[in-house]
């Protein structure tokens, strides 16, 4: 359904709009495709921002005689390499599916997945804090999202033709992706500190530490040869907790407990927090989970947390509720990292009510 009074769709429920309470105007096309057209540039008769151009728009303007208006449009979005299979919408306006399931966590291709509604939401360069991106990495990321009634869980798609999962040398950035959310009043730059929010953020290195081991110097030199401490040459990889306590006090990183200089990580998402740019920091629990796939030039990632909060200001969550969301994703290919990144406008995430 569409909201005759704020345009946003849904995909279940009453006939009312679930974000501002307003009736709907018209069913969705449930087999649409679409047209990104830019802003000015979409005529009158349209809604206000970015609007998109349904196959039922195309045919019935030929079907009515307007064939020149129609042809002109889809060849417009041809032309434009913006015609896609499934609506591009402006800002993410993500709806968490309730289902009485365990969720899946760990695995970004199960068929639970195909109960969440998709969206494929426009990617932008971010520009507002330096360093600056200067063109989007992916076009668009699509996003879906699961939850029932304990945990939340998040699955983001977006096409990427290099796996990044190294950041051993100087010259490596990893690929990487992550979702914010915060109360409706958070602000679109990394929230404020009057409404701090919540992020999940997911990184390639991380996931090939889990799935493969540690990744040192050995994995970015296999012809090296050492013979000073740790010694890796003729003898089998050390897992690296066997470094003894009296050694660590040399690797000052890794004893201190920087979570970019650990080992061991149980999980390859790391839940943070921030009020502003630049105030980004690690929450004290890290219990956020998650798992990511390249396959065939896409990454496909799950990142997921409990609904309620474990932590000082930590954004807790809760059924029938809307919250500020937006989400991100790092092209390591790109020389992307910190700020440097691909992300969405501001928009909102509702969690379904349990049935």
């Amino acid at each position: 359904m569409r909201c005759s009074k704020c345009n946003k769709t849904w995909h279940a429920g009453g006939a009312n709009c679930p974000y501002c309470g307003a009736p709907a105007a018209e069913p969705v096309d449930p087999h649409p495709v679409w047209g990104y057209v830019m802003r000015g540039e979409e005529g009158g008769g349209q809604p206000p921002g970015p609007p998109v151009i349904s196959r039922r728009r195309f045919i019935g303007g030929l079907a009515l005689g307007g064939a020149a208006a129609g042809l002109a449009a889809a060849g417009y979005a041809i032309a434009r390499g913006l015609l896609t299979e499934e609506p591009v919408a402006a800002a993410p306006q993500v709806t968490a599916r309730y289902v009485s399931r365990e969720l899946p966590f760990d695995d970004p291709y199960s068929p639970l997945w195909a109960e969440a509604p998709a969206q494929r939401v426009t990617l932008q360069p971010q520009n507002v804090v330096l360093p600056f991106k200067s063109t989007p990495g992916p076009q668009a990321l699509t996003v879906r999202a699961l939850h029932n009634g304990r945990e939340i869980a998040f699955r983001l798609e977006w096409d990427d033709p290099v796996r990044d999962e190294f950041t051993i040398k100087t010259d490596q950035f990893r690929d990487a992706c992550a979702v914010f959310f915060g109360s409706p009043a958070a602000v679109w730059t990394m929230g404020s500190p009057e409404d701090p929010v919540t992020v999940l953020h997911w990184k390639a290195d991380w996931q090939k530490d889990i799935d493969h081991g540690f990744q040192d110097l050995e994995a970015a030199f296999p012809n090296a040869a050492f013979d000073f401490y740790p010694p890796l040459v003729g003898v089998a990889r050390p897992a690296p907790d066997d470094y003894p306590p009296e050694a660590r006090h040399r690797l000052p990183a890794l004893a201190v407990g920087n979570p970019l200089a650990q080992t061991r990580r149980p999980s390859p998402v790391e839940k943070l927090q921030a009020m502003g740019p630049g105030t980004i920091y690690t929450m004290p629990t890290q219990d956020a989970r998650g798992r990511g796939s390249w396959r065939d030039g896409r990454w496909t990632v799950v990142l997921a947390r409990a609904l309620a909060a474990s932590d000082e200001g930590e954004t807790a969550l809760q059924p029938g509720q809307s919250y500020a969301f937006a989400c991100a994703v790092w092209w390591g290919a790109a020389a992307d990292r910190g700020a440097r990144k691909s992300i969405t406008q501001l928009g909102t995430l509702w969690l379904e009510v349990g049935r």
